[in-house]
C-alpha cells in the first residue's frame, strides 16, 4: 500500500524549526562560553597612530574615533608592564590627539593603543612600534673634530673639520668662543659644510665645541657630544692685507690708457707730470716682457724726472704695526729713489721726502729685492702708499712688480 504525502509544506516548517533551534543553541553555547555578559561592547578604537623616537621617550600623534563614549585611552608597553592612561574630552580639534610618553627604557617597543568609556568597555587594539634612545646611544657619539686653523687676509680665525657620514645621524657642530671685545660668541656649522670663519674671534684664544646628532629621522630630541677645546692659531704673525686695501697691486700692474706698444698710465694710481715723459703723455706704467710694472725712466730719448710721484691713498682700518713692501724687478744706479708712506692724502714733494711720515731710500738695493718700510699706528686712518724719485736723463730707471701691505697680528 502507498502512501502519498500530502503536506509537503507542513514538512519543510518542522525541518526548518529543528534546525533554528539547533543554531540557537549554539549561540547560546558560544555566548555562554566567551561573553558571560552578553554581547561584547567595543569603543571606537585609535587610528592612524605616527609615532615618533626620542630621548627616553617617545611621541604619538593618531586620530581619535569620535565615539562620544569615549571618556579616555590608555597605552601599554613593554609586554604591558608598562602604561600610561590619558583622559578624552572630546575638545581635540580635528580628532587630532599628540602626547608624549616619559620614562621609557632605552630600545624599540611595541604599543599598544586602546580606548575606553565610563562603563569600562575597550575598543580593538592598536599597535605601532617605536624607539627610545639613551645612554648607549649617547655614548657611542664622535665629536667632529677640527683639523685645521688660519688666520684670514680680514683677520679673521678659518677653521677646518673633517667630513663625516650623514647616515650616523650627525647634522651640526655648535662652535663657542671669545670675541675681540671678550664677550662669547657661538655659531652653528652644519655638516655639509667643512671650511668656515669665527666672526670676531679672539686672535689666539681656544674655542670649545660640540657635535649634534639627531638618531632618526622621527626623533623629537637631539643629542651632543660633550665639548672638546681646540686650541686654534697663536702667536704674532704678518698677515698680507694687500688684496683687502690695495687696489691694482701688480703681478702685474693695469694701465688705464697706454701707446699700443710700451708706456701707458697706471689704474688706481696718481702719476705726477714728470713720470709721464713718454710719447702721448704716457709714463708710470710699462710693458715689460709682456708684464704690466709700474716704472719710473729718464734717458733714451726721455726727459729727467726731477720730482716722480706715484702713489694711492688706501685706509688702515687697524692700529698697530703694518709693512708697505716693493719687489723690484730691475734698477739702475743712477737717480735717487724712495719707497714712503705719509699719513693723509697726499704725498710730499722729494725735494720734501724727510717729511714724509716714513720713508726708506732703496737706491742701492739689488734686482729681485723687496724693500720695505715698517710704521705703526695708533688709530685706523687714511694714508698715502707709493714712490718718490729724482730721476736724471743719463739713464736711470727701476721697474716693481707688486707692492703688498701687511698687518701684524699679536
Amino acid at each position: 500500500m502507498k502512501y502519498v504525502y500530502r503536506y509537503p509544506a507542513m514538512l519543510l516548517c518542522i525541518i526548518a524549526a529543528v534546525l533554528m533551534v539547533n543554531a540557537c543553541s549554539k549561540m547560546d553555547e558560544y555566548k555562554e562560553k566567551y561573553v558571560s555578559n552578553g554581547e561584547t561592547t567595543y569603543t571606537g578604537k585609535i587610528d592612524s597612530v605616527r609615532m615618533f623616537s626620542g630621548k627616553n621617550r617617545v611621541k604619538f600623534k593618531a586620530l581619535l574615533n569620535p565615539d562620544p563614549r569615549v571618556t579616555g585611552y590608555r597605552v601599554y608597553w613593554g609586554g604591558k608592564a608598562d602604561s600610561i592612561t590619558f583622559p578624552v574630552t572630546h575638545t581635540e580639534p580635528g580628532g587630532v590627539i599628540e602626547q608624549i610618553i616619559p620614562n621609557i627604557p632605552e630600545s624599540e617597543q611595541t604599543f599598544e593603543f586602546v580606548t575606553f568609556d565610563a562603563l569600562g568597555n575597550r575598543s580593538i587594539s592598536t599597535f605601532k612600534n617605536a624607539t627610545s634612545y639613551g645612554s648607549r646611544y649617547q655614548e657611542s657619539l664622535i665629536n667632529r673634530k677640527i683639523i685645521n686653523s688660519a688666520l684670514t687676509s680680514n683677520l679673521q680665525t678659518a677653521i677646518t673639520l673633517v667630513n663625516m657620514d650623514k647616515a650616523t645621524g650627525v647634522f651640526n657642530t655648535e662652535v663657542r668662543y671669545l670675541t675681540t671685545n671678550g664677550d662669547s660668541a657661538s655659531c652653528n656649522i652644519p655638516l655639509a659644510t667643512t671650511d668656515t670663519f669665527l666672526l670676531n674671534h679672539q686672535y689666539g684664544s681656544l674655542i670649545n665645541f660640540r657635535t649634534w646628532y639627531r638618531p632618526d629621522s622621527t626623533s623629537i630630541d637631539n643629542f651632543f657630544t660633550a665639548y672638546t677645546t681646540f686650541q686654534p692659531v697663536s702667536g704674532a704673525a704678518w698677515i698680507d692685507l694687500t688684496s683687502q686695501i690695495v687696489k691694482n697691486y701688480g703681478d702685474p700692474f693695469q694701465r688705464s690708457s697706454w701707446d699700443g706698444s710700451r708706456w701707458g698710465i697706471l689704474a688706481d694710481w696718481t702719476s705726477s707730470a714728470d713720470v709721464k715723459n713718454a710719447s702721448g703723455g704716457n709714463g708710470g706704467y710699462e710693458l715689460r716682457s709682456g708684464v704690466g710694472m709700474l716704472s719710473m725712466e729718464g734717458g733714451w730719448g726721455l726727459p729727467a724726472v726731477p720730482n716722480g710721484k706715484i702713489y694711492q691713498v688706501v685706509n688702515l682700518p687697524y692700529a698697530g704695526k703694518w709693512r708697505f713692501l716693493a719687489t723690484v724687478d730691475a734698477l739702475g744706479s743712477a737717480g735717487t729713489k724712495y719707497i714712503a708712506v705719509n699719513a693723509g692724502t697726499t704725498m710730499p714733494d722729494f725735494a720734501n721726502i724727510t717729511t714724509a711720515t716714513w720713508y726708506y731710500n732703496f737706491s742701492t738695493v739689488a734686482a729681485g729685492a723687496k724693500p720695505y718700510i715698517e710704521f705703526t699706528t695708533t688709530s685706523a686712518m687714511d694714508v698715502c702708499i707709493g714712490f718718490v724719485s729724482n730721476m736724471p736723463n743719463t739713464g736711470s730707471y727701476y721697474k716693481v712688480k707688486n707692492v703688498s701691505l701687511s698687518y701684524y697680528k699679536q
